[in-house]
């Protein structure tokens, strides 16, 4: 395999280039071109960036990526995990960014490692996931940090050298500072990375500026981040659903044999009873094992009540190791229902 170029250094700019596609999954697999503006997969890091590189390859642990919407938060995931894996270390990424995630499905957040080999390929474990049922946090803070937090645990566990977690672009009015702030409570990390346009994120970084064991970079914002319309965010969340379910099949699960665990809400916020939630053909759902993990996602095609059989669309079909059906109340249009149902 040719080997990696080192980053051309411009001004206050860094023009990075990863490598190609190998036979494994690779950086390129997760972080397909298409994530970047222009045909070229290019990430243009300001300077500052470099010195948090070389701060987190040195003193390494945990890091929370905090910042607004389209400041750029997985451009720096993605520079961080890039680099640091060329220096020879272990990067966890948990992404903790249930709208836009890139590791997982929507409404997931998701972890994976990454690590260099002797030829430089970085190589990506399979994701895991961890089911929140929302692509947005409000409302959902138990689940959202129960999930970040056991994500956490998952990568320390691991031996990674730099866990990095990416978050939602959350971040403005009481209710998300509260659930920043709980976040950074609650997994300890060494450093906070804000990447703010003004001083947005200072309500949540002035709450934690006396911490003598947490350290604070306000970083600027990479020349090359653009902005996404609501309209773009729906049609990537679309596409991610659609990539995710394309190799699905209808499975039945015995509703006497598995834990209903959860609630679905109709528009008014009502809580439906359970035969009606089981009925409602789209309703996204997340499969569970006996230990609590998140095994896959399913969608609910119909609900056959006489057999007392629920039936799921899903790319899992060890449905034997499914103890637990997590409910949401988010609908997703149902896919490959000619060919597959």
């Amino acid at each position: 395999m040719k080997p990696l170029q080192g980053p051309t250094r411009s001004g206050n700019n860094e023009t990075l280039l990863p490598p190609g596609v190998g036979k494994r999954r690779s950086f390129l697999d997760i972080f397909p071109p298409s994530s970047y503006t222009g045909a070229m997969m290019e990430i243009v890091a300001p300077g500052e960036w470099f010195g948090v590189l070389d701060i987190l390859e040195k003193e390494k642990g945990v890091a929370i990526i905090l910042g607004a919407t389209d400041t750029g938060k997985s451009t720096l995931a993605k520079f961080l995990i890039f680099n640091l894996c060329q220096r020879g270390l272990t990067i966890a990424l948990v992404d903790a960014d249930i709208g836009q995630s890139f590791l997982g499905p929507p409404a997931t957040i998701g972890f994976s490692l990454f690590k260099s080999d002797p030829d430089w390929e970085l190589i990506l474990s399979p994701p895991a996931i961890f089911f929140v049922g929302s692509t947005t946090p409000e409302g959902h803070f138990p689940i959202h940090l129960k999930g970040v937090k056991r994500m956490v645990d998952k990568a320390a566990s691991m031996a990674a050298d730099v866990i990095l977690v990416d978050t939602t672009g959350f971040v403005l009015g009481d209710t998300s500072r509260e659930l920043k702030i709980r976040k950074i409570d609650l997994i300890s990390p060494r450093f906070i990375l804000a990447l703010q346009k003004s001083e947005e994120l200072e309500p949540i970084l002035g709450h934690h500026k006396e911490s003598p064991l947490l350290r604070t970079f306000r970083l600027p914002l990479s020349e090359k981040v653009r902005p996404k319309s609501m309209e773009e965010r729906k049609i990537y969340r679309t596409d991610r659903f659609q990539e995710y379910f394309k190799h699905s099949v209808v499975q039945e699960l015995a509703i006497e044999a598995v834990r209903i665990e959860g609630e679905v809400h109709d528009p008014n916020g009502d809580t439906l009873p359970l035969d009606w939630a089981l009925r409602i053909n789209g309703l996204l759902v997340g499969l569970k094992d006996r230990d609590d993990e998140t095994l896959a996602l399913g969608v609910i095609r119909n609900y056959i009540e006489e057999k007392k059989v629920v039936r799921v669309l899903t790319p899992f079909g060890e449905t034997e190791k499914v103890k637990t059906i997590q409910l949401s109340s988010l609908k997703v249009i149902p896919l490959y229902e000619d060919s597959r149902a």
